[in-house]
């Protein structure tokens, strides 16, 4: 089951890997941002735990806010074996038009309720983590400057394979620092699904840096490669990314 997982996981990298040189014929805008994001995560027993995320997305053109995502929240269980489940509930708000040299037009809300499953398995010091997450989307309908009523919804597929591997190594959580790399490809599916059934992909490279034992700081960079509603269109985005981790182990502070 293992080495039919780290296959297919391969092959679904591949694929997307070498699909981007197909779209790059087709017309694609290049944008750079920089995201800002908080990440906890608390564990109540050694059983559940949750996590909850803000992140904060914008351009670095006149500081134009695209994406704020207020919050990601989701209730976690080990199922044992290195497999973990979640269920969550992201609360996200887009800015439009997606252009950072054009004024914000109008900000639509999304309501994104998602199920996932996660696999984590070591080989030596590398550690192989896969994410498979699908998402239900209800989109604010909206026209070029105003919010319209009712929703448009589609499901989402995101598969996330990544690796990390340790720089420094440190008897203490302090001090530490990893390498992470990541790719997640995204596909639409869904009856209003016309055009873009291929959603966006993901490429993610990081050094994180362990404070303590409880806070660690991530600085990485993102290659997000998303397909326009049109289908024809593309935005090839290069993404400075911080983050400032936080975990708190409620179980452990009982004893």
């Amino acid at each position: 089951m293992k080495h039919l997982q780290y296959k297919y996981s391969i092959l679904f990298f591949a694929i997307f890997a070498f699909a981007k040189p197909l779209y790059a014929q087709k017309q694609v805008t290049h944008q750079s941002m920089y995201w800002i994001r908080y990440y906890g995560k608390y564990q109540f027993s050694p059983k559940w735990g949750a996590t909850l995320e803000f992140e904060d997305r914008r351009f670095f053109h006149d500081n134009r806010q695209l994406n704020l995502l207020l919050p990601r929240v989701a209730v976690t269980r080990s199922l044992g074996s290195g497999w973990n489940a979640a269920l969550g509930f992201t609360y996200f708000l887009a800015a439009n038009p997606g252009d950072g040299y054009k004024p914000i037009a109008v900000t639509a809300p999304e309501l994104r309720p998602h199920e996932e499953l996660s696999y984590k398995q070591k080989i030596k010091d590398l550690t192989i983590s896969h994410r498979y997450r699908l998402e239900e989307r209800f989109v604010r309908k909206s026209d070029a400057d105003h919010l319209l009523s009712g929703y448009n919804f589609n499901f989402r597929f995101r598969y996330q394979l990544q690796l990390q591997y340790p720089l420094i190594k440190k008897e203490t959580a302090a001090g530490t620092l990893n390498l992470k790399v990541s790719d997640e490809p995204m596909l639409n599916f869904g009856h209003s699904i016309v055009r873009n059934f291929f959603d966006q992909n993901r490429f993610y490279v990081a050094l994180n840096y362990g404070i303590s034992k409880s806070i660690q700081v991530e600085l990485g960079y993102i290659n997000w490669f998303q397909e326009r509603s049109s289908g024809d269109q593309y935005y090839d985005r290069d993404i400075a990314r911080f983050t400032f981790y936080h975990s708190v182990n409620f179980a452990r502070n009982r004893k």
